[in-house]
Formats: structure tokens, sequence, C-alpha cells
């Protein structure tokens, strides 16, 4: 599964195909994502779904107004890159996110990367990446790697694929945590007839007319 995302990654065509290849809402998904602990995802992004691992399954979360965290590790060589998909609903925007790559990292666990992993956020157009963010080339950094997106996406499904390339730490794969910020857009009052406030008015007038008449 995973050398098919690479390929797509790197061609940046990866929403097309993934969010329309078996993808599987996340019931659990409350705003929080921790791969490690998701029941769905059994200690893996790559591995949500009934059949854990198929090449067709990938996971949909359905964002929540507000910020929405995931959280997960990568590292070469057993696993190389993390990918799911993100779900704007109606009357949602997806304004921004942010990622820290190198939770763990720190002068007794450096961080080593050459190449070092993309962040990408696509879509399914015909110009489908939102962003791409890669992360500097390292021979021992002791801090994490931060990037900030600012965005202004609507409606829809996008493909996130953070991966490829060599790199991982002296004890292991890397630690990560990104988020999705999410607005809720109030819909418009639906606007009355143009003839409808006359009409209330003449219906009154003729209520004040027909009692007066009775009395």
């Amino acid at each position: 599964m995973k050398s098919i995302f690479y390929v797509l990654a790197s061609s940046v065509l990866v929403a097309g195909v993934a969010s329309q290849a078996g993808a599987i809402t996340v019931p659990s998904f409350s705003g929080t994502y921790d791969e490690a602990t998701g029941v769905e995802a059994a200690g893996d992004y790559d591995n949500i779904g009934p059949n854990l691992g198929a090449p067709s399954d990938i996971g949909d979360f359905n964002l929540l107004a507000g910020t929405n965290t995931f959280m997960g590790s990568i590292g070469s060589p057993s696993d190389t890159s993390d990918a799911f998909n993100i779900v704007i609903g109606t009357n949602q925007t997806l304004v921004g996110a942010t990622l820290s790559f190198g939770d763990n990292v720190n002068g007794f666990n450096p961080y080593f990367g050459f190449p070092s992993p993309s962040w990408v956020l696509t879509e399914s157009s015909t110009t489908p990446l939102i962003f791409q963010y890669d992360v500097p080339d390292s021979n021992g950094a002791f801090s994490a790697f931060t990037s900030t997106q600012v965005i202004n996406q609507g409606p829809g499904i996008y493909n996130m694929v953070f991966g490829n390339g060599v790199f991982g730490t002296n004890n292991g794969p890397v630690d990560y945590t990104m988020t999705f910020s999410v607005e809720e857009n109030t819909p418009p009052p639906i606007p009355l007839p143009a003839g409808f406030p006359l009409l209330i008015a003449g219906l009154g007038t003729f209520a004040v007319v027909k009692r007066r008449k009775n009395t």
C-alpha cells in the first residue's frame, strides 16, 4: 500500500485516486485521533478498514468545527508514510493546517533524514495540489520541524500524505502531530418572497376591518 502512495504523492495525484478507492468513514473520530490507539487503524493509519492494510482501504475523517488533531509516527525502513482523507462538510471551510514533526526528538534522540519526508494535501481536480511542505534534511536535529499552512477550501474530500524519504531517530520512528482548523459557516437566512410582507400587511388590515364591521 505504501509504495502506491509514494508514487501518487510524488506525482501529486493522490486525492483523485485515494478518495475514490475503498474510503472508509472513521466513526469514532471526535476531533482527536492517535494512530497508536485508534481502533480502526490497528496501530497505523495505513491499516484502516475491515481488511486492515488492503490497498483499497483509506480512512475518511469527517472534521469538526474548530481544531482537529492527528497524531502518528513514521520512519525508515518499515513505515515511511501515513495517508488518510479529511472530509470538509456542508457549511464548513478548511482554513489552516499545522505540522510538528519530531515530537520525540531531543539531544539524546536526534533526527536524521536524507531525504526527509514531505507533507502533502491534495484534492481531486486538474490542479490537485493544495500545499506541500518538505521537511529539511538533517544530520542530527535536536528539535521538531514545524509548518503552518493557510488554506481556504470548502466542502470536499482531501487527501493527506506524509512520507517518502529515508529518515528516523536513534530510537526508531519519528513522532508527529498535525492539526486542521475548520470554520463553521452559518447559512444565510432564506429571503422572503418580494410580495410576502405586503400580503401579511393586507391580511392584517382585512382582519381589522372585519372586526369593526362585526361590532
